[in-house]
């Protein structure tokens, strides 16, 4: 509240200074109406682009809510790539760990096949050898056709199951060496798995950069987009309160009319200086004057020289503490150098109340009062008044 009172004091010093301190500005109806048409042009146009700000603005929301939900999405595709290289990596392991059980069983096998195959090379060559003394050795040292038969049998049996035990690791030995293949293609499936599965992890992880530096640059212009239609919405505020401003000028303006008579003095005091062109005293070089100054002492009291509305109470630069007052009908009167004031802004005098004192605020040699007549915005003599 206190921030839109400000720019409501603002705005009306601001058509203030337009109506009573620019040369030749008009306070009629007509010249206001004019403004308030062309603050309405204004905030139309504003309005326009605060409409289209905030298109622009959903435009950018939809992308970036669409950049957002596609990098949702890449970062699951991520996370099950992850997952799956994950997986993938744990066969690996298994697989190698499987390979390495079958190389040992495998030279276990090799091992034992190899001992038994030297027992049976050794008892082979040794029969070829003896083979005629060991048939009749075994014929005449039986003492029976029956332990002959029995000898016959053994011979045979051994070397039978010597023939079984060498088949059955080759068995084995091939069906390891199956198995062992089997497990280097399985394991040169899950490298090329492995090897795919990293390119996509490195692709997805590249994609997922991409899109967060689009959902970046996407969000840098929605902000952006947000900032102008904020800004464009406190303008629409603004001008907003200008055109209630100037519509309740006019409306005072509908009201009251100009001093009837002869103004009072605003001050008892010495006329020290005139209306007109003067070299002037602190400055050095001749300017206008556009009102009087009355000589008086400091804290002598200054009254209204009409009944009117105080437009304006405040330090306004080289005028020091100053009071514009308007008495209606385009006709306003102005008071400056105070060295405090006793009314305030917006308040209603009356002819001769006490409005301020007498000082030497802003560009002053002296106590005095200066004083000025405004008609229509234009300076006037004050001596053609009083």
């Amino acid at each position: 509240m206190k921030k839109r009172s400000n720019l409501f004091v603002a705005i009306s010093i601001f058509i203030i200074f337009i109506l009573f301190f620019i040369p030749n500005a008009s306070i009629f109806a007509s010249s206001l109406e004019e403004q308030l048409d062309q603050i309405k042009k204004e905030k139309a146009q504003t309005e326009k682009k605060i409409e289209d700000a905030k298109k622009k603005e959903k435009d950018y929301l939809n992308q970036v809510n669409q950049v957002e939900t596609q990098l949702l999405s890449s970062l699951d595709q991520l996370n099950t790539l992850n997952k799956n290289f994950a997986d993938v990596k744990s066969e690996i392991d298994k697989t190698n760990i499987e390979l390495a059980v079958k190389e040992n069983d495998l030279a276990v096998i090799n091992k034992d096949l190899d001992e038994k195959e030297g027992i049976l090379s050794n008892r082979i060559a040794s029969l070829y050898k003896n083979r005629s003394s060991s048939f009749f050795e075994v014929l005449f040292k039986s003492k029976s056709f029956i332990e002959l038969l029995s000898k016959l049998k053994l011979m045979n049996l051994l070397a039978a199951q010597d023939t079984s035990i060498i088949e059955d690791i080759k068995s084995k030995k091939s069906a390891t060496l199956s198995v062992k293949q089997s497990i280097l293609e399985l394991k040169k499936k899950q490298d090329d798995q492995r090897s795919n599965l990293e390119k996509l992890v490195t692709q997805s992880e590249q994609k997922n950069t991409e899109i967060s530096g689009i959902l970046d640059d996407k969000k840098v212009l929605l902000s952006s987009a947000k900032a102008d239609k904020n800004a464009l919405i406190k303008m629409a505020a603004q001008q907003t309160a200008k055109e209630n401003e100037i519509q309740r000028v006019l409306e005072s303006l509908k009201y009251g009319s100009a001093p009837n008579g002869r103004l009072m003095w605003p001050v008892v005091g010495r006329l020290m200086s005139g209306f007109g062109s003067r070299m002037h005293p602190i400055l050095g070089y001749v300017r206008f004057h556009s009102g009087i100054d009355l000589a008086a002492p400091r804290g002598t009291p200054i009254v209204a020289a009409d009944g009117g509305q105080v437009i304006e109470a405040s330090y306004d630069g080289g005028y020091g503490n100053s009071i514009l007052i308007y008495h209606g009908g385009g006709f306003a009167t102005f008071y400056a150098h105070m060295s405090g004031f006793a009314v305030s802004q917006g308040q209603m005098v009356k002819r001769g109340q006490i409005i301020g004192y007498v000082g030497s605020t802003g560009l002053a040699t002296g106590p005095h009062c200066h004083f000025e007549v405004r008609i229509n915005g234009a300076a006037q003599n004050p001596l053609g008044y009083l």
